[in-house]
């Protein structure tokens, strides 16, 4: 009698998962980071400094979606990160002439060409601001905060580039 109602209560289990998942992904549901790019794109390599967080964030989101050519010439198309820069700027400071607000600020400059050269998104600049609070008090907090503020602009453009590229409509005269 035990092992039927356990073989029973793992059966149901086994219903409730698939359910589960079908109803998942009937609702559209997608993991997160996975963007679905023109199927002319599947292949990209990611030209930039290999140490840079920037193509760091991109090459692990585009292997959601797609194949991180490791060469160049494996590529269907080639994004090039041309410059990216952060920089901080004071908003506002207190009688005694201390910061207490900032904005810090990341551009980054790209280009999409195909492996012919032609150039599908040319130079193209995105600019992401944030503004922040400077707590005199809380040295060591200020620093994290400035740091997770980086990390997170850097990832918000990776997002931002990806969803251009997803956005790009394409034509036979782009491909030839």
């Amino acid at each position: 009698m035990q092992k039927h109602t356990s073989f029973f209560v793992l059966l149901r289990s086994v219903v409730i998962l698939c359910l589960l998942t079908a109803t998942l992904t009937a609702c559209g549901f997608k993991s997160r980071g996975s963007f679905q790019l023109p199927v002319e794109l599947q292949k990209i390599y990611v030209a930039g400094s290999q140490s840079s967080d920037l193509v760091k964030n991109l090459n692990e989101m585009l292997a959601y979606s797609a194949k991180v050519a490791a060469n160049r010439s494996d590529a269907d198309v080639v994004l090039i990160i041309n410059k990216e820069e952060t920089a901080n700027r004071t908003l506002s400071v207190d009688s005694r002439g201390k910061v207490r607000e900032s904005e810090m600020q990341f551009s980054v400059i790209y280009s999409l060409v195909l492996t012919n050269g032609d150039a599908l998104l040319d130079k193209e600049e995105l600019l992401l601001v944030r503004d922040y609070i400077n707590d005199e008090n809380d040295i060591i907090g200020r620093t994290n905060e400035s740091m997770v503020i980086t990390g997170d602009l850097k990832r918000d453009a990776a997002q931002q580039i990806l969803r251009r590229i997803h956005a790009l409509k394409f034509t036979s005269a782009n491909l030839i």
